[in-house]
C-alpha cells in the first residue's frame, strides 16, 4: 500500500519525469508490479454532491443512494472531506463502461 506521500509525489510529475526516473532504479520489475497491482496510484477528479448532480444529470437524492450504494459495494471511489462526500467522477465512468448498476 502506498503512502500519502507517494501518491502525491506521482500524482504531481509529468510523464516523462517519472518514467525516467522509475527505468534508473535496480528495482523496476518490482515498482511495475506496484503499479500494475494497485489502484493507489490511479487518477482522480473528484466532484462535490452537487457537481455530480449536474454532471449526471439526477436529483440529490438519487446521487446520495448512489453514494451509499458505491461505499456499501465498493463499486468506485468516494472519499470524505470533513462531512462532506467527493465522488471520484473517473472510478464511476469505468464503473458504468463495466456495466455498473444498482
Amino acid at each position: 500500500m502506498a503512502t500519502e506521500m507517494q501518491r502525491l509525489i506521482v500524482r504531481n510529475i509529468d510523464r516523462n519525469s517519472l518514467l525516467e526516473a522509475i527505468s534508473e532504479r535496480d528495482d523496476v520489475v518490482e515498482v511495475m508490479k506496484l503499479f500494475r497491482d494497485t489502484s493507489d496510484f490511479a487518477p482522480r477528479e473528484y466532484m462535490t454532491v452537487k457537481q455530480f448532480k449536474e454532471y449526471i444529470k439526477a436529483s440529490e437524492s438519487y446521487v446520495r443512494s448512489l453514494v451509499k450504494y458505491a461505499i456499501k459495494n465498493n463499486s468506485f471511489v468516494i472519499t470524505y472531506v470533513g462531512r462532506e462526500c467527493r465522488i471520484d467522477r473517473l472510478s464511476y465512468e469505468k464503473w458504468v463502461r463495466n456495466g455498473g448498476r444498482m
